[in-house]
């Protein structure tokens, strides 16, 4: 691959082309960013569910006596 003639040829696109090629990539970077956001997200929410199981609340006891 011949980085620098791709370079020039991105160098002489019409300033709009320019533009959304650049849009384009953003858009991209955002969506796999995005991706892995979620599954972390899934992934943290299913482990609470776990760590919510292994907490020991007190017992309360009946005042009335």
């Amino acid at each position: 691959m011949d980085f620098k003639s791709k370079l020039e040829y991105l160098r002489n696109l019409p300033d709009k082309q320019k533009k959304i090629i650049l849009w384009v990539i953003v858009a991209v970077l955002a969506i796999i960013m995005g991706f892995f956001w979620v599954k972390s997200a899934i992934n943290r929410i299913s482990n609470l569910g776990s760590e919510i199981e292994n907490v020991q609340f007190p017992s309360i006891e009946d005042l009335n006596q």
